[in-house]
């Protein structure tokens, strides 16, 4: 019974993470930082609200996203948690690890504001899959996670890693402070911020490289205030630096921006 219902809850998660991103269709960049974690909930939650995410990973144009939070915790101490466009399964009933699988959406780079770059070859939308690793140790939390592409939308991988530390502010609020870091490959780097012969005729962007490289650096913050015993609000704000070849590449240095921006606010609900 047991794992029938974790079966259940796993593809109505897997379901919800790919419908989140169809609809968010802006939110390429992901916001890897483990809901439940992140906001001290230890309850199962549900959370939608409203964010402004670049129009595609380099942009320098905003669109306005929904955001997703969702935690379903099961008896034997693991959890189910989605945040932004990520879903992890923590299958480490554990209160210093957590470890586990992990799917991300990468939403597509289609029909965007900038002309040039609306003008180059759409690039799908991706499933990314692959796992995570967090040590926890007092207000501190240490992330890894790895993810490689399933869907043959860019075929390449992602490494993230960071660090975060929670500290409540009263009975009701917290907050989580964070950096993190990507490596992305070159299959990824090629994709988002190459630009081939056939894109290059068809934009006008000159034809650009890219290499496996460190891709990017973020710093950000959440704020969590309990309204009452079930009903809190979640804060987002997440600045990231493009580098290297990522922000010399035509679509960021002359078409966008290597600052990038996500700010966001969900309502949710505790139970």
């Amino acid at each position: 019974m047991k794992i029938r219902r974790s079966l259940k809850y796993l593809k109505m998660m897997i379901a919800i993470v790919i419908l989140a991103g169809i609809a968010s269709g802006a939110l390429a960049q992901d916001v890897d930082v483990p809901a439940a974690e992140a906001t001290g909930a230890k309850e199962n939650i549900v959370g939608l609200g409203i964010g402004f995410a670049p129009d595609y990973e380099g942009s320098d144009d905003m669109k306005a996203v929904p955001l997703l939070q969702a935690r379903f915790n099961f008896a034997n101490g693991m959890n189910l948690g989605l945040f932004g466009n990520t879903l992890r399964f923590d299958m480490c009933p554990d209160t210093t690890w957590n470890v586990g699988p992990m799917l991300r959406y990468r939403a597509e780079r289609d029909d965007v504001d900038n002309d040039k770059v609306d003008r180059m070859e759409s690039v799908d939308a991706a499933i990314e899959a692959g796992a995570f690793l967090n040590y926890n140790i007092a207000n501190w939390v240490v992330l890894f996670s790895a993810a490689t592409d399933v869907s043959d939308a860019h075929d390449g991988s992602v490494f993230d890693f960071g660090v975060g530390y929670r500290q409540p502010l009263n009975t009701q609020t917290m907050l989580t402070l964070f950096a993190k870091g990507s490596y992305a490959s070159e299959d990824y780097m090629e994709t988002y911020f190459g630009v081939d012969r056939g894109d290059a005729v068809r934009s006008g962007l000159q034809p650009y490289e890219a290499d496996a490289e460190l891709k990017d650096v973020a710093l950000g913050g959440l704020l969590q205030y309990n309204i009452d015993a079930r009903w809190g609000v979640l804060g987002l704000l997440q600045y990231t630096k493009l580098l290297g070849d990522a922000a010399d590449s035509p679509l960021v240095d002359d078409e966008g921006s290597d600052n990038q921006l996500i700010v966001g606010v969900i309502g949710n609900y505790r139970f």
